[in-house]
């Protein structure tokens, strides 16, 4: 797995503090990325900070690079745009997009495809 520089601030904003290291843990060992993709699908969604939680991030915020995260532990390989990496990201398991600068995110759990949760800090 790929790890960018915007996931791990973006955990320190958006993760609630009791969860806030275990999650930073998962992101510095192999073993614990797997464990990172795998909350994916359900468990990351009960430790985010749902203050952070916005409606809608706008179409200009998605030309930002970004980096995709998926519960089966695909990630992109080279930069891209937030919105070209949307356009990629799977219909079935879950998934992070979060910019480089993790600030910006969106959030899908497994089997919501119209239940997605955008993120702004």
């Amino acid at each position: 797995m790929n790890i960018s520089e915007g996931l791990e601030p973006f955990i320190k904003k958006a993760v609630i503090k009791s969860k806030r290291e275990r999650y930073l843990g998962f992101i510095v060992s192999k073993k614990g990325q797997i464990k990172f993709a795998r909350s994916l699908d359900h468990d990351f969604e009960k430790v985010l900070d749902d203050s952070k939680f916005i409606n809608k991030i706008e179409r200009n915020e998605l030309e930002q690079l970004g980096d995709l995260y998926c519960s089966n532990g695909v990630t992109n390989d080279s930069p891209s745009s937030m919105y070209n990496l949307y356009g990629k990201a799977p219909w079935e398991g879950g998934w992070l997009l979060v910019n480089k600068a993790g600030t910006l995110a969106i959030y899908r759990p497994e089997g919501r495809i119209d239940n997605e949760i955008c993120i702004k800090l």
